[in-house]
């Protein structure tokens, strides 16, 4: 049984090291890399036997008692190799280290990319994003993988020499060094498997000592650990997470340490087994002086090249765990990019339908919508009222495809959407999210998302977001950085401004379809209708779906949908709800006399 595991290992091993050498092989740079490395490899794992050779056959020549050219030959080599083999290396080793930063970016780029068309609810996933962390580890290190492959394959050539040489003394002295170096491994091979597990604890601690760390530095965390004197709840909690790190460390420590001691054990036996032959077979007159050197040198070398091989190997299999994590993550299905092909339209006549629609989150067993029907016209502006909680962010979620539904089908013209190509769909949207972001890029790029953009356009839509005045004071315009994450004389945008950056960004890109997820929060009544009614002129004949908490707002749009517990509850023109006097009135009224005592209070 234990012999089946060892094959299926070794065949695994096989399979994998095929896998890494393939993605590099493929890359142009990636066989330029090999081929320098393994002549180079195979040039220093040579050169050293020579240096073991020559000073035993110098020995030979003068116990002759000869003088000949052979002897300046013999100390020429040993003179000038050093010398060349100094010249090549240098010369090989700079470029591949170019190579190799050519290779780590391409890899690193082709991760990233992924990443990018894996579905959303896919890397929402806390244990995908461990996975995630793991396979990066993996992509970093390919380089290292290739090197391995390569020094492996370059001992296989070395102990093939060697052997060739001291199979002349005596067969014996290779197989009790053999039969030594097996059981130093499988030792090793051991001790590797736990270090491997204590790896995968380590990970989960790393992951959450980040987030700590995270909220400890980011300024947008400042204020709040601060106010609410968090400094001994965020500190407790690192120094709990860490000494639990540390734990494990010391154990994966002491566990390590054993490798040395079973490695110094057989080197003992081997060293007295070896220099106990030698010196016997010289005073028995079966082997010259210089030869014993050589020999023993040899022996040595062998030795060593042996358990390099046995090493090489355990630290090849060792990286199977990882590249099976590697390649568990590339096989997660990008069900979303990959589901549909056609193209899509949307104009005033376009109708999208979510048709007995029901879906709840990853992990949740409630419905986040539940049986839900709802009409978009592309000739309408549709505004979204509800309680939180009642499915209107979700319902954008999956309009936008972020999330598939779990029963029922959105169509979009009488298709579903699903049979769309992905990033053609996705196309046809212009968002705005509650939870928008800001990136560490200039103001210009933050808006366009782009390194070119039209200036004419840019200062149009900056001027219809109520953003040329920041525009204007700032230093360098545009190209001011946002945030001093990256540059101390960046800037920090105000909540307000933020959302306008957001709101900006959405009508530059544009789209068929404008989503708006209650992007005016931290924005005051008066100047989140100044921004509606902005974006409402910006949005003439397209569609628009506003889902909002202030109703002043409504008015804007043709039709309103009351959205609660996952169901469109009322539907409808805002006259025609409010005079229904339903839920709509209610929150409409409601909402009406909190600003009216608001005003009074100030008055």
């Amino acid at each position: 049984m234990k012999k089946t595991k060892d094959i299926q290992a070794f065949l695994q091993t096989i399979d994998f090291s095929k896998f890494i050498l393939k993605r590099v092989w493929h890359e142009k740079a990636g066989k330029k890399y090999i081929c320098i490395k393994l002549f180079i490899t195979l040039v220093n794992t040579i050169i050293p036997l020579v240096y073991s050779i020559i000073p035993g056959l110098i020995v030979n020549e003068l116990l002759d008692g000869a003088y000949s050219d052979v002897l300046i030959v013999y100390v020429a080599i040993l003179s000038l190799s050093p010398v060349l083999l100094t010249f090549l290396n240098n010369i090989l080793d700079s470029l591949l280290y170019k190579l190799r930063l050519d290779l780590e970016l391409i890899f690193a780029i082709q991760f990233q990319k992924y990443i990018m068309i894996m579905d959303y609810e896919t890397i929402e996933n806390p244990d995908i994003q461990i996975k995630k962390d793991r396979a990066q580890i993996t992509i970093d290190n390919t380089i290292v993988l290739i090197d391995k492959y390569v020094g492996f394959f370059a001992s296989i050539i070395k102990i093939i020499v060697i052997f060739s040489i001291i199979a002349t003394l005596n067969i014996g002295i290779v197989a009790l060094i053999m039969i030594l170096l097996c059981i130093n491994s499988l030792l090793t091979k051991k001790v590797n498997q736990k270090m491997h597990q204590i790896g995968l604890e380590l990970s989960k601690h790393d992951r959450g000592l980040w987030g700590i760390i995270y909220m400890l530095e980011q300024p947008c965390y400042a204020k709040e650990i601060r106010l609410f004197n968090l400094s001994t709840l965020l500190t407790g909690e690192y120094g709990k997470r860490m000494k639990a790190k540390n734990k494990l460390e010391i154990r994966q420590f002491k566990i390590g340490r054993k490798i040395g001691i079973y490695g110094a054990l057989g080197n003992f036996v081997q060293q007295v087994l070896v220099y106990s032959y030698a010196i016997s077979s010289v005073l028995a007159g079966k082997l010259a002086l210089g030869s014993m050197t050589i020999y023993i040198g040899m022996i040595s070398q062998f030795s060593g090249s042996i358990k390099s091989l046995f090493d090489g190997y355990l630290n090849i299999a060792k990286d199977n765990y990882n590249i099976q994590e590697l390649k568990d993550f590339l096989n997660i299905p990008c069900v979303q990019y990959r589901s549909g092909d056609k193209t899509p339209s949307f104009d005033k006549d376009s109708i999208i339908e979510f048709r007995n629609v029901s879906f709840k989150y990853p992990g949740s067993n409630n419905y986040a919508l539940k049986d839900f029907n709802l009409t978009i016209r592309g000739n309408e502006k549709l505004c979204i009222v509800g309680c939180n909680g009642a499915g209107k962010s979700t319902f954008i979620k999956l309009l936008a495809r972020l999330y598939m539904v779990d029963k029922g089908e959105i169509l979009l013209n009488g298709t579903n959407i699903n049979e769309y190509d992905y990033t053609e769909y996705q196309r046809l949207f212009a968002p705005v999210f509650q939870d928008y972001v800001r990136y560490y890029f200039s103001l210009g790029t933050n808006i366009v998302l782009a390194s070119q953009f039209d200036k004419d356009k840019l200062d149009r839509i900056c001027q219809e977001c109520g953003l040329t005045d920041l525009v204007n004071k700032l230093p360098k315009g545009y190209d001011t950085q946002v945030d001093k994450f990256i540059d101390e004389e960046g800037f920090e945008p105000s909540g307000g401004e933020d959302q306008r950056i957001a709101i900006a960004r959405a009508c530059y890109k544009g789209g068929e379809i404008y989503l708006l997820d209650e992007p005016t929060a931290a924005i005051d009544p008066m100047a989140e209708y100044e921004i509606y009614t902005q974006f409402n002129n910006m949005t003439k004949n397209k569609c628009a779906i506003l889902i909002t908490h202030r109703l002043s707002t409504v008015q804007l749009a043709d039709k309103v949908a009351v959205f609660d517990n996952g169901s469109v509850v009322e539907y409808g023109t805002h006259k025609e709800l409010y005079e229904k006097g339903g839920m709509y009135t209610e929150m409409f009224d409601k909402q009406a006399q909190f600003y009216r005592d608001e005003k009074t209070s100030e008055s």
